[in-house]
């Protein structure tokens, strides 16, 4: 007589190899979304910090509410703004990224860089 795998063990046996390479594929494709996302805010995190270092370098006073594209990103904008505190000769720098069509609760659509700074 023959012993082997009846029809029926052999479906379940490849369901449940369906369904464990499925979850590899659902694993690999949000991870490579969550990478491409990091990358993504730390580029603009450097983009940030090097206006910022341009700012406090120049001997000319930001513009303030100036909107600019950020190169080499999909969508978003760097806003500068510069406010003083209630303390006398404190000034701040406040340097704000945003993706365009970011919802209020994204947390990878938005960043904001504030330094504060004596006025000379």
């Amino acid at each position: 007589m023959f012993r082997g795998f009846t029809l029926l063990e052999l479906l379940v046996a490849m369901t449940i190899l369906l369904l464990g390479l499925l979850a590899i594929y659902h694993l690999n494709n949000t991870s490579r979304s969550a990478s491409i996302a990091t990358e993504e805010i730390a580029f603009v995190q450097l983009a940030c910090q090097t206006k910022m270092n341009e700012l406090l370098l120049s001997n000319t006073p930001p513009r303030t509410g100036s909107i600019e594209a950020i190169p080499n990103t999909n969508g978003w904008t760097m806003s500068v703004v510069t406010f003083s505190l209630d303390q006398p000769g404190v000034y701040g720098i406040r340097i704000t990224a945003s993706k365009r069509g970011a919802t209020v609760t994204d947390t990878n659509g938005s960043y904001e860089l504030v330094r504060w700074f004596l006025s000379r």
